[in-house]
């Protein structure tokens, strides 16, 4: 709830002025009631007079409740807005260990399903503060008219807000299942989609998917969903008889027993029947301003770091010289009896200009020593320092600019970026590597973007080198990126492309089991479970275990 309140704290003259003029409409429509209540009563003594006061408070209604709704929607929109910035700014700004920690279903559905249920919420905000204030106004109105009765009202008034309060906490607790099993679901989501190739070929696996993971988790949801709105309708109906009986006893007490004048039951009846919609619409929102408050919980449970902010300007690089691991280890937190992988002790010296190759098996820690060496990851124990100074939390980000990387699990943009984010004088060049990486006649540079991304797994990966290289960082880390490259490609890679890039200065960490293209390695260290030592071209095999 930190982030909700840091947004209602920067809206919060504007909220103040809301409400003014809030009250002031509801001010105004039990105005009206009351005139309207004590018209009946004692008659016109002047037509034209009383034309010009009901003209009035229509007219001062109408501007102070278009301009309060005019206000309120302001900052309903603008904190669904602001929320939005900044939940993807502290996504940005959360280190990428707790991000795979978290897991893409909970961020997904943070992004999407939650901020879409917080702007839901917010929208009620005009409504609920409106009918709120006008009810407030009501009730003030009812107890100028009758301290006795307007007590016996607070009575019903009261019986009801326990109950309401009983079925809400029990709503919520529903809705925290429902949304519980959103992140549930979107796990099965994205496993239909990103496993279709496999469930297409296992009819086995399709039906284990549908009917012992997605069904269930839908079914259970559905039941949860079911049991908060039917909860809720009676709640509805229950405030609704409430209402009822508060008006027979009303007319039971006035017409029956003669306790209270004909004045107060006609405004008593004229300001219950008027307040019965503000209530109406107050208990409507309601369970929308819970599951805003479940998502709102949803959002806080993730513990994302502090929002990125762009308005300062990043510390420069400088030209790097020299990366250094010293006893450096890495351990994964493991869950009970489970064991964690650990990687390390590792020492390791890259120099400015070397190209420098890794193998491995999996699982031997490749990838987990790449975000080591990138500033991605830090380091259990043993020190990451570049040109000499030690990698923390406070420096990571100017650690991380040396480096541009393609990863096994890559993203692809479309954005080109040049060095420093600059975009003067890129088509030349881009067009220039799209003919040298054999993809002119695909993907075209316009406007600052690639025409397309959807391309085979090789030519995307080509399209990433593309990126890499024109963004202009010293240290280049490639995972296997040779991997899906055709013969002749991969030649060129190692025999012109590498070269090429080790002549202008950068400096190469590539993860390769290319065994026939280790000469053009300064060189090779194999990682063998998370041991990094040195790789004997004459007698190893890329693949091969250390026993």
């Amino acid at each position: 709830m930190m982030l909700l309140k840091e947004l209602l704290i920067d809206a919060r003259w504007r909220i103040f002025l809301a409400v003014l003029c809030s009250a002031l409409s509801a001010a105004c429509s039990i105005g009206l009631i009351g005139y309207i209540n004590r018209s009946l009563e004692q008659g016109l003594d002047d037509l034209s007079q009383a034309l010009a006061l009901f003209a009035g408070l229509l007219l001062l209604l109408f501007v102070s409740g278009t301009l309060a709704q005019w206000l309120l929607v302001q900052i309903g929109h603008r904190l669904v807005y602001q929320l939005r910035l900044r939940l993807v700014g502290k996504v940005l700004g959360t280190a990428l260990e707790r991000i795979e920690r978290l897991g893409s279903p909970r961020i997904y559905n943070a992004l999407t399903k939650d901020v879409t249920t917080v702007a839901t919420a917010f929208k009620q905000l005009p409504i609920s503060l409106y009918n709120g204030l006008l009810l407030v106004a009501g009730l003030a109105y009812m107890a100028w008219l009758s301290l006795p009765f307007f007590a016996l009202t607070l009575a019903v008034i009261a019986f009801g807000v326990v109950l309401d309060v009983l079925l809400g906490r029990k709503v919520k607790s529903l809705m925290q299942q429902v949304r519980q099993q959103d992140d549930q679901l979107t796990e099965q989501f994205e496993a239909t989609i990103n496993g279709r190739c496999e469930l297409a070929l296992s009819r086995e696996r399709r039906q284990l998917l549908y009917n012992q993971r997605l069904e269930p988790i839908a079914q259970a949801s559905l039941q949860a969903s079911v049991r908060a709105d039917t909860l809720w309708a009676i709640n509805l109906n229950w405030t609704s008889l409430l209402v009822f009986v508060l008006i027979g006893t009303l007319f039971f007490l006035g017409q029956g027993l003669g306790l209270l004048s004909q004045q107060v039951v006609v405004g008593y009846v004229l300001a219950i029947m008027f307040l019965r919609t503000p209530i109406s619409m107050i208990l409507d929102a309601v369970p929308a301003v819970i599951r805003g408050h479940v998502a709102l919980q949803a959002i806080d449970d993730l513990a994302l770091g502090e929002t990125v902010h762009f308005t300062q300007p990043a510390k420069a690089a400088e030209p790097f010289r020299e990366l250094r691991l010293s006893n450096v280890h890495y351990r994964y937190p493991g869950q009970g009896d489970e064991f964690a992988f650990h990687l390390g002790p590792i020492d390791l010296q890259v120099r400015r200009g070397e190209l420098i190759f890794i193998v491995g098996g999996n699982g031997s820690g490749k990838s987990t020593l790449a975000k080591l060496l990138t500033g991605l990851y830090q380091p259990s124990e043993g020190t990451v320092a570049l040109n000499g100074v030690t990698l923390d939390a406070a420096n990571s980000e100017w650690h991380r600019e040396h480096f541009a990387a393609i990863f096994a699990d890559f993203y692809l943009f479309a954005d080109v970026l040049g060095e420093n984010g600059q975009l003067d004088g890129l088509e030349e060049r881009v067009d220039h590597y799209l003919q040298r990486l054999g993809l002119a006649h695909k993907v075209q540079f316009v406007d600052g973007r690639l025409s397309t991304t959807a391309l085979s797994q090789g030519q995307r990966k080509r399209l990433a080198l593309l990126l890499l290289m024109m963004e202009g960082r010293e240290v280049l880390l490639l995972d296997e990126w040779a991997a899906d490259q055709d013969p002749v490609f991969r030649h060129v890679f190692y025999h012109e492309l590498l070269p090429e890039l080790q002549a202008a200065g950068k400096t190469i960490i590539a993860i390769s089991h290319d065994d026939r293209y280790f000469d053009v390695a300064d060189r090779i260290y194999r990682l063998d479970y998370g041991q990094l030592v040195d790789y004997d071209r004459s007698s190893e095999s890329p693949f091969q275990r250390v026993i």
